[in-house]
């Protein structure tokens, strides 16, 4: 390859993956130009797309394919002698800078208060309608289910402690499927975070509205469509204007929220205690009746006598409704002090075990079931305006104080507040998560074209508005509807997460962890979410349709994205066969209209002899062509530089030991998960011989014609500054890095590896 494809490689890479722009921005490159890579010329990513050899699909090293393959699928043959040695103060300095930006790092760490207040903002946001939710399952056996959630999540502590922990990098459910399966996989998984978050913006909303209702004065009216999509939007426009969740208001908002539901249930307690009466009449309900089929509008629905059984079975479903924004911590848990994200768990799962149960108890002490069942978006508005006039008569307190309407006010606006920042919550959640699957090359890469003038995501913040908006105007603002569908999204996140887990202890056993939960307590967590799943597709089966909508919408996207090189080559392959057909007739024509049997030879000599139908044949005279043909050779080549700017971003994996087993199997990785064609091999030396490394990685590159297999010797110790040097010096993002999966002994801990991908292990 000459250099001026060697160049051109390098510029087509660095904009394929310029979305790493904070890791390379952060450090002087200067050091590129003193180090010893340079030779002749090139520098370390011209050598390594250089070959060791001259050799082509004509002249072959011994051993290797004779078969022709098209100049898309053929990247040339690798290199095996490059070596590398960081010059001592490049090191220095990247080092220096990444204690700087550490530094800088630990003084900006949220602490206990600060990331409880964001992830439960989210959690607790929920207690406002789930318990009116739950009601409608359950009828009066809501608070037992809530109760029972409870114990679930306390499972759940343990299986997200170890979990996060093992792999303490953003992303929750991606992050980790990236790290112990295929990144198809950790992508489809994504999917449904992807519909959590936009069902969890679209509850909020409704629901805020909603309380937001309840506080204004008598006669005022607002739609509650329109202002749901108006609330959406207001914070669409915060977002793209580029504002961002506040610690500091979180932790306001945080400790408003909890001290405005102690004093509800601190009062409701009491108000409960003093008036049991009603508490027993609901307790004397039947309970309801079990939906054997329905549709949203509500006709045509069919009911059977309900039970105790069926009451706490789908009643504990929907109330898992209530631990919704339990995985929002392990979305930035690089942002949290060390040891803060198992205090953060255990602060959520307190709150959501003693609010959730004992305010549904509360409830219904001062509300009628029927009137808890025919306003579910507001029951704890109208609690507390039952219990404020308690209150009022009970220490005789002037009528003008009117506690009950007050106390309302002040739940109806907490509510409001609380929910709103679950919204904002939301919004910034997607913009990390699509940015990160964006940058990983699972979704379009114009999603990370940012604002000029904002420097924001807009067209993943607007598209995000979109969506909700879509869920808003489908659902009619029904918040059971919607409920439903958070559920399906929500219940397949924890599945997920509980899968993850497990497939961590199957797959990487040997990383190093804070906890390990016991089979058993994992196995307890999957199965008491599977029964939750259930639930909801028996109770609300008509909603299913609409959860798969979405997940086709978002999946196919992923899809897309990830089968773009096979579908671009089958439309290559088909015009191919057009063009071959195309060019016989061509052929024949010419010789019918020739009158030189010299010149129908060399007519003939255009057949290729290789017999391969994915070489392009060049030899015939474009001029000679019909203007059809011409037009597809074009089409023709236009899809092979497609082809080639898709796969020509190398990604590299870092090798320890010379094993061609664990070799074989990361190139089969990355030639599974990656559309690439060029994989670099980096080992750092320390002064070993690695001469049989680098026959190893030969034969490698031998054994895979269609990928460019290349070796570079690093004669440097393993270490964050060396990988930072690697990344800056090739061109490669840190996240399209690769390495084997590390045990105790290993001298680093995984958050250092600064987002490398673990993808395979000696077990």
């Amino acid at each position: 390859m000459d250099s001026e494809s060697s160049r051109q490689w390098q510029r087509d890479d660095h904009d394929n993956l310029s979305f790493e722009q904070v890791s390379h921005s952060q450090y002087s490159q200067s050091y590129l130009s003193t180090t010893s890579t340079s030779h002749h010329g090139l520098d370390l990513a011209d050598k390594l797309n250089a070959s060791s050899h001259d050799w082509n699909t004509v002249n072959c090293p011994p051993g290797s394919a004779r078969k022709r393959f098209a100049s898309h699928d053929f990247p040339g043959y690798g290199s095996y002698d490059v070596r590398a040695a960081p010059m001592k103060k490049d090191i220095e300095v990247i080092q220096s800078k990444m204690d700087d930006e550490k530094e800088e790092k630990e003084s900006e760490f949220l602490q206990e208060l600060e990331a409880t207040a964001i992830s439960g903002n989210d959690i607790l946001s929920s207690t406002f309608y789930v318990s009116g939710l739950v009601t409608l399952s359950a009828g009066k056996m809501a608070p037992v289910c809530l109760a029972c959630v409870g114990f679930v999540l306390y499972l759940f502590r343990g299986i997200y402690h170890e979990t996060v922990m093992a792999l303490p990098v953003n992303g929750g459910t991606y992050n980790i499927l990236l790290n112990c399966t295929s990144k198809q996989i950790a992508s489809m998984a994504a999917v449904f975070a992807i519909i959590a978050y936009i069902t969890t913006g679209v509850v909020s909303a409704v629901d805020a509205i909603a309380y937001l209702q309840t506080s204004l004065p008598p006669g005022w009216e607002v739609d509650q469509k329109s202002a749901t999509i108006g609330l959406l939007f207001f914070f669409c426009l915060l977002t793209n204007l580029g504002i961002k969740e506040s610690a500091f208001f979180a932790k306001v908002i945080f400790v408003v929220h909890v001290l405005t539901l102690t004093l509800l249930a601190t009062f409701g307690t009491i108000h409960m205690i003093y008036n049991p009466g009603l508490l027993y009449e609901n307790f004397n309900t039947p309970y309801p009746s079990v939906p054997s089929h329905g549709s949203l509008g509500g006709s045509d629905i069919l009911y059977t006598e309900g039970g105790i059984l069926t009451a706490i079975f789908y009643g504990f479903s929907s109330a898992m409704l209530g631990v919704s924004g339990f995985e929002t911590s392990s979305q930035f848990v690089e942002e949290q002090a060390p040891g803060v994200f198992p205090k953060t768990l255990r602060n959520m799962w307190a709150g959501v075990m003693i609010f959730n149960p004992l305010l549904s108890l509360i409830s219904f002490s001062a509300l009628q079931m029927s009137e808890i069942m025919d306003n579910t978006e507001t029951v704890l508005a109208r609690t507390a305006h039952v219990v404020g006039h308690w209150i009022q008569v009970q220490f005789s307190f002037p009528d003008h104080y009117k506690l009950g309407p007050t106390f309302s006010t002040l739940i109806s606006l907490d509510a409001f507040i609380v929910l709103a920042a679950a919204l904002l919550t939301s919004f910034i959640g997607i913009n990390g998560l699509i940015r990160r699957m964006s940058m990983d090359r699972c979704l379009p890469q114009f999603l990370l074209i940012q604002n000029p003038y904002t420097g924001t995501d807009s067209f993943i913040l607007v598209g995000f508005f979109l969506l909700c908006v879509s869920q808003v105007l489908l659902f009619d603002s029904n918040i059971a509807a919607l409920g439903g569908v958070y559920c399906y999204a929500f219940l397949a996140v924890m599945t997920i997460f509980a899968i993850g887990n497990m497939l961590l202890k199957v797959k990487r056993p040997s990383l190093p962890r804070e906890i390990s939960v016991s089979w058993l307590h994992a196995m307890l967590g999957f199965i008491s979410v599977l029964i939750a799943f259930m639930g909801n597709i028996l109770g609300k089966p008509q909603l299913l349709t609409y959860f798969f909508v979405y997940v086709f919408v978002v999946g196919s996207l992923v899809f897309a994205m990830f089968q773009r090189v096979r579908i671009v080559r089958l439309v290559y392959k088909l015009l191919k066969r057009q063009r071959k057909a195309l060019k016989m007739k061509t052929e024949k024509r010419m010789l019918d209209n020739s009158r030189d049997d010299d010149a129908s030879i060399v007519s003939q000599s255009t057949y290729n002899t290789a017999g391969d139908e994915d070489t392009i044949d060049d030899t015939i005279d474009e001029e000679a062509m019909p203007l059809i043909e011409r037009k597809k050779l074009s089409c023709l080549s236009s899809l092979s530089k497609t082809l080639k700017k898709f796969q020509d971003v190398p990604f590299v994996f870092f090798c320890k030991h010379d094993d061609v087993h664990l070799l074989n199997k990361a190139i089969l990785y990355i030639q599974s998960n990656e559309q690439t064609n060029k994989i670099i091999i980096v080992h750092c030396a320390n002064s070993t011989d690695t001469a049989l490394l680098a026959e190893h990685v030969k034969l490698m590159d031998l054994l895979y014609p269609k990928t460019k297999i290349s070796l570079l010797i690093l004669d440097s110790p393993f270490s964050p500054a060396a990988i930072e040097w690697v990344s800056q010096a090739l061109k490669v993002p840190v996240n399209a890095m690769f390495i084997s999966c590390p045990d105790e002994n290993f001298a680093m801990k995984v958050n250092q590896l600064r987002g490398m991908r673990i993808i395979t292990s000696y077990d």
